[in-house]
């Protein structure tokens, strides 16, 4: 049981805390009770898949509204490349802004969604006509961003 205490204690202390912040469009309809998941990759290759955008406490993604999710883990990916977030619903969603930063990417990726773009499972043009998933990345004045779109 010690054992077990003690281990859990170091595995908090050698995590790395992500904070993925997104902001909900005001526009009608912009809110959602759908299923989204978001996974990030740094330049170090690694990448995590962090899971449903969700807290046992909400049930909705409420329209105009800024919601912060945070996770911990073992891996890390140092400076953060790119990150996304994908639907697994059909509920669509309209995201106005996304941020992800860590504890040791401070700085980290901001994106906004300047085309309201909408996200959905329902990509068709008679259904949400939306996208399935949405990606945000560093800017290309980054160098080693810029050297791994050529090798893509």
């Amino acid at each position: 049981m010690k054992f077990m205490i003690l281990a859990s204690l170091l595995v908090a202390v050698q995590s790395v805390s992500y904070t993925v912040t997104v902001t909900t469009s005001s526009a009608k309809y912009a809110q959602t009770d759908g299923d989204f998941y978001v996974a990030a990759f740094g330049f170090n290759g690694k990448l995590i898949d962090f899971g449903g955008l969700r807290s046992p406490d909400m049930d909705v993604i409420e329209q105009g509204q800024t919601d912060v999710y945070t996770f911990y883990s073992a891996v890390d990916l140092g400076k953060i490349c790119c990150f996304f977030i994908r639907a697994a619903s059909d509920n669509a969603w309209l995201i106005d802004a996304a941020s992800i930063k860590s504890s040791t990417d401070p700085a980290g990726i901001n994106g906004n969604n300047d085309k309201n773009q909408w996200l959905s499972s329902d990509t068709s043009k008679s259904g949400d006509n939306a996208y399935l998933s949405m990606t945000w990345c560093r800017p290309k004045e980054d160098k080693l961003l810029a050297e791994l779109e050529m090798v893509l």
